[in-house]
Formats: C-alpha cells, sequence, structure tokens
C-alpha cells in the first residue's frame, strides 16, 4: 500500500482476515483443485497495492548481508564470504565458509554441513531462514561457538539469483527447475547446481 508506506512509513505487512484455503470442488486433469480467498479493506481510494505470500528477499539484500558481514571485525575471524560461480546471467552466487580455527595445529578434519536456499526462487521464506541461520552461527552463544568449533558450514544462501532478478517463481534463465537438474549433462545450462555438486565433493 504505497499510501500507507508514504504518510506512515508502513513497508510489508500482514493483512486480511478469515484467511481460507480449501477444496472448490473442481477438477482438472483428475485432480482437486483448490481456492485461497481471504477478506482486505483497502484503507485508502487510488492507491497502489502489491500482494506476496511471504515477505520479498531480493538480491540486492542478500548482498546488503553479506556486506555487513564481511565488515564486521569480529565474524571475519571464522567467516569467509566468496564466489561459488557466476549464474547463466553472470550474477555472482555467493558461498559463505563459517568455522573456528582449529585451536591444535594436529587437529582432525572438521565434518562440513551444507546448506541452501532459493534454488527455487520464488520461495522467498528460505532466504529469511538462512539468515536466520547466518545470523544465529555468527553470533556470540555458547552453541554457536560450539558449532563452529566442531563443523565447517558452507552455506549457498541463493543458488538461482537469476530467478529471483527477473521474478520467476520455479525457474532458472534456462526455464528449467534446478533443483531438477542435478544429473543434466547440460554443465553450462546450470553453472550453480554444477558448482554446488563439485562443492560438496570437494
Amino acid at each position: 500500500m504505497k499510501q500507507k508506506a508514504r504518510s506512515l512509513g508502513v513497508g510489508w505487512h500482514r493483512v486480511g482476515q478469515d484467511v481460507s484455503y480449501y477444496c472448490n470442488g473442481r477438477v482438472h486433469l483428475g485432480k482437486p483443485c483448490y481456492s485461497l480467498s481471504w477478506i482486505l479493506l483497502f484503507p485508502f481510494d487510488r492507491d497502489v497495492c502489491y500482494f506476496a505470500h511471504c515477505y520479498p528477499y531480493t538480491y540486492t539484500k542478500l548482498w546488503s548481508h553479506l556486506s555487513d558481514i564481511e565488515c564486521n571485525p569480529r565474524c571475519s575471524r571464522f567467516c569467509k564470504v566468496r564466489i561459488l560461480c557466476r549464474s547463466l546471467a553472470g550474477n555472482l552466487v555467493p558461498v559463505v565458509t563459517i568455522t573456528n580455527p582449529n585451536k591444535e595445529k594436529e587437529a582432525p578434519v572438521k565434518p562440513a554441513v551444507v546448506l541452501s536456499a532459493r534454488i527455487h526462487p520464488g520461495e522467498t521464506n528460505s532466504s529469511w531462514v538462512m539468515k536466520g541461520i547466518l545470523d544465529f552461527l555468527l553470533g556470540e552463544s555458547p552453541d554457536a561457538v560450539l558449532l563452529r568449533d566442531m563443523f565447517v558450514f558452507k552455506l549457498l544462501p541463493m543458488l538461482n539469483p537469476d530467478g529471483v532478478i527477473v521474478g520467476n517463481y520455479r525457474c532458472s534463465l534456462s526455464g528449467r527447475d534446478l533443483n531438477r537438474n542435478y544429473r543434466s549433462v547440460l554443465r553450462d545450462s546450470f553453472p550453480s547446481v554444477c558448482a554446488t555438486q563439485q562443492l560438496v565433493k570437494r
């Protein structure tokens, strides 16, 4: 609601009452159809309003968060932001490595934990979850310190930046669901998937 944003400084917020998701009795291609409904009273006349199923999380917002992490001198001791690869459109696909340095020279190799998000660009909630994981692992709680001592975390916060940027829900610029192409031989068409596989093997 642009007028609310201008006059009250209110950005994205939850709206709607009587939210309902139900089987509507129709059938398409032999499968039941569903409807989502809710009630919303628009507070301003002739306003422009946008609806989203989840608070948006953009490519720009991701890099803003990663820049804040890189500029934090405390985090730089145990966190590195690197580039996994470039997407089909040439956008940077970041990988964040989080682990405490080994206290002993002959310390055993730590197990790795690989987490990824936003392979489906429309699933913005995964970016918020990944932000929460990053913030927790970079925190000063005893649990975060213990996890950094025990593991090497490789976090891939946005595997499909092209899809996020152009507003796709499920596909990349290739028009394909990246999550269905881990076995594809067309490696140049799915660079982030290929790079993720190489990262896991390493």
